[in-house]
């Protein structure tokens, strides 16, 4: 049977032994490294053909992983205060960080040079090495999100009263983009143009770092706690309570460029991502619901799948090919985007 156009073909789900909390991508897409919330490091094949292995742990919980783009390494953190560095060639993990506090948000950047760890107020920046090259410990509240900007070496660390952008090269140097209360998520769009933010409030907060202009989107409804930007950088979607918005930002009129409410969740949002190339977006809810779009041709769902549990995780591969998604009773399902 032929592949229908903008479906998602469910490969395969295993049981993971453990509640998924996080999880990356090898960069050759090969396998996944889960994060389990009751402590397990878990290696997943992506062909899942393989029982989950275990490479390590945190003992209470994992609490975040990420991958280099294009590289070998990736780290982990967990609620023993640990921030750990891997190496895939040999699956051993050697420490970066150990302190009091969690660290909740790693983050590669783009060239995989540094790796950028949030821990309360502060955020440490450490090279392929493991050496600590930058700490910057002077922000407004806790790092609720980090965000590289694009194809260069200036990271956002968004909290209380907005987003603070630090430079690394040529100098160090930080500025300040800010807002009234407290942002729970940024993103760039994909030119490095625009940095989104979802906020406490049930707004956008949009700071153009060409023209050093602000603008804020209300009335979402719910605190906003994810927001994603389409590969071409036109379309901003976000998640607030059970809505699901899309803003057109490349339409040419006022009117054209507010936001839509998609509806087809009968619950909260649980997780939300767009494909790495084109316009197609996944979203998932409390209602258990699985729903494939694609921005800018239709405000229904072009496909919809049932999950076993809530969602509690969503990630594509580097190209794209591969979505996995992590489930409440401790499953991970790997589908293809047709």
């Amino acid at each position: 049977m032929s592949a229908i156009p903008g479906r998602l073909l469910l490969r395969g789900r295993i049981e993971l032994g453990d509640f998924p909390v996080d999880a990356a991508w090898s960069s050759d897409g090969s396998c996944l490294i889960v994060a389990g919330g009751e402590g397990a490091v878990l290696r997943v094949a992506s062909s899942m053909l393989e029982p989950p292995a275990q490479i390590g742990c945190h003992p209470a919980g994992t609490l975040a992983v990420t991958w280099q783009k294009a590289g070998r390494l990736f780290a982990t953190s967990g609620q023993d205060g640990r921030v750990l560095l891997w190496d895939s060639r040999t699956w051993q993990a050697r420490p970066l960080h150990q302190g009091d506090e969690w660290s909740e948000r790693l983050a590669f950047s783009d060239n995989g040079r540094w790796l950028a760890v949030g821990t309360a107020r502060a955020l440490r920046l450490f090279d392929e090495t493991g050496e600590l090259r930058q700490l910057f410990s002077d922000h407004a509240g806790d790092i609720a999100a980090l965000a590289w900007r694009p194809r260069s070496s200036e990271i956002a660390a968004a909290g209380n009263g907005g987003a603070r952008v630090h430079r690394l090269e040529p100098r160090p140097e930080s500025r300040d983009c800010p807002a009234r209360g407290a942002c729970l998520t940024a993103n760039w769009n994909a030119d490095g143009r625009v940095l989104a933010a979802g906020m406490q409030d049930g707004s956008l907060q949009l700071w153009n770092a060409a023209s050093g202009t602000q603008t804020q989107i209300p009335g979402l409804g719910a605190r906003v706690f994810a927001v994603e930007w389409s590969a071409n950088a036109r379309y901003l979607a976000a998640a607030a309570g059970s809505v699901l918005v899309s803003c057109d930002l490349g339409a040419k009129s006022a009117q054209d460029r507010q936001p839509i409410e998609l509806k087809a969740h009968s619950d909260r949002l649980t997780a939300l991502r767009f494909r790495p190339s084109g316009t197609w977006l996944v979203s998932a809810a409390r209602d258990r619901r699985l729903l494939l779009w694609r921005m800018g041709t239709s405000e229904q769902p072009l496909d919809a799948h049932l999950l076993p549990d809530e969602c509690t995780l969503l990630r594509f591969s580097r190209d794209g090919a591969q979505l996995a998604v992590g489930d409440a009773l401790g499953g991970l399902a790997v589908y293809e985007l047709s």
